[in-house]
């Protein structure tokens, strides 16, 4: 249900409006992120076939005879025609729309090239895509620097061998371990530390080694096949970093700031998936934690969040539909093209003001909940959570998606 007055209802409706201020504070979670080739062929022949056909038409066919006094009206007739299209507002407004999409455009592009340019001696930023030569740099330059380097995935195989020597317990995902199995680990990690020089020197040679990737960074999603927006992820990171630091943040402030605003504007499911297959191949988790993940994942995380039985006696979201809020009120969608995802963000800010500024009807759907749900976060905490974290991560994103080109569409 759309909301359309406030005084039959005695509330002040959602706006898309923006009244927040920007978000200053980083936040803490860490996200890691092809282009495609256009063939014309088939465009420019379906193009010059029928323009082919009309002119042999043309060819076969006499020219009419027309007199001086025929010209003359029909040059006329042609001038009045062009004027009056030429005036016309429909043509004016597809006009003007057509030149604020281009000014637009070239705006979000000459905003990345401005921020690549002034922070040029602090941030390297992350390709579009991948390449076989940006790996092979980067790759190159960490083993001039550290001749004995090993990826943490490799070292972890090594500690499990130590353990497994040691009679170790398998540990399982989800399970505390013994104190048996603390122990044995304990010691499996010292001696594999004890192959690099001990714990201090591998710390140090895995953070230089981070700190040379930085330097020479390879969008190493664009390689994953399951990762369709490996380049738009890229220019959002690279944006969001920037913006960072225009805020003042330090590089690596900036950095963590751009990940977490990365989870909450762009498609990032791949990074559970690639998380535990990490642990899987390191020998840290079981094969079968992927699974087991994945589903308890879609138990608690249904697939359709707007899909809610807010007559259930267990109900524990908030039913705010008659206020133009569909499902749960935390949700929105992330339609992946530049338009949508400024349309739908501005929606949900403006829900977002709406629910700070009608508190008495919010207060009042919470609280037909069963009480111990009434006073969860995202109940009675609800402005505490829009104002600390929601509100903010949202206009810092549409700050981006209105200055920079993330999508092509």
């Amino acid at each position: 249900m759309i909301v359309t007055s406030a005084t039959q209802t005695g509330y002040t409706p959602a706006t898309n409006k923006t009244t927040a201020t920007k978000a200053t504070s980083a936040y803490e979670s860490v996200t890691p992120t092809t282009t495609q080739q256009m063939d014309q062929k088939a465009e420019i022949q379906k193009k010059e076939e029928p323009t082919k056909a009309t002119a042999e038409v043309q060819n076969e066919t006499q020219e009419p005879i027309i007199t001086t006094q025929q010209e003359i009206e029909i040059k006329q007739q042609a001038a009045q025609t062009t004027s009056e299209t030429e005036e016309s507002p429909l043509a004016k407004a597809i006009q003007e729309s057509s030149q604020t999409q281009s000014v637009e455009e070239t705006k979000a592009t000459g905003k990345i090239a401005e921020m690549e340019e002034k922070y040029k001696d602090v941030y390297t930023p992350v390709p579009e895509t991948y390449s076989k030569a940006d790996e092979e740099l980067q790759t190159r330059k960490i083993y001039e620097a550290y001749p004995d380097y090993i990826d943490f995935r490799e070292f972890l195989k090594i500690v499990d061998s130590y353990y497994d020597e040691l009679g170790g317990v398998k540990m399982e995902l989800g399970k505390t371990p013994t104190q048996d199995q603390i122990d044995k680990q304990k010691i499996a990690f010292d001696k594999a530390y004890e192959l690099f020089g001990g714990e201090e020197k591998f710390t140090a040679m895995q953070k230089g080694a981070m700190e040379i990737m930085k330097k020479y960074p390879v969008n190493t999603l664009g390689k994953d096949e399951r990762v369709h927006n490996a380049t738009e992820l890229a220019r959002f990171t690279n944006a969001a970093v920037y913006e960072g630091l225009e805020q003042g943040k330090t590089i690596e402030e900036a950095r963590i700031y751009a990940a977490n605003l990365t989870s909450s504007c762009m498609d990032t499911s791949y990074t559970t998936i690639n998380f535990l297959e990490t642990l899987i191949k390191a020998g840290r988790a079981d094969p079968d934690a992927l699974k087991w993940f994945l589903d308890k994942d879609e138990r608690y995380y249904p697939k359709n969040p707007n899909d809610i039985d807010f007559n259930a006696t267990n109900n524990q979201t908030m039913d705010l539909r008659k206020y133009g809020i569909e499902g749960s009120w935390e949700y929105y969608e992330k339609p992946e093209n530049q338009k949508g995802m400024i349309a739908e963000i501005e929606k949900k800010i403006g829900q977002f003001n709406f629910m700070l500024n009608n508190e008495n009807l919010i207060k009042d759907a919470y609280s037909k909940l069963v009480a111990d749900a009434q006073n969860l976060g995202n109940n009675a905490g609800y402005k505490n959570l829009i104002n600390d974290d929601y509100m903010p991560r949202m206009v810092d994103g549409l700050n981006i998606f209105k200055n920079y080109k993330i999508y092509d569409n």
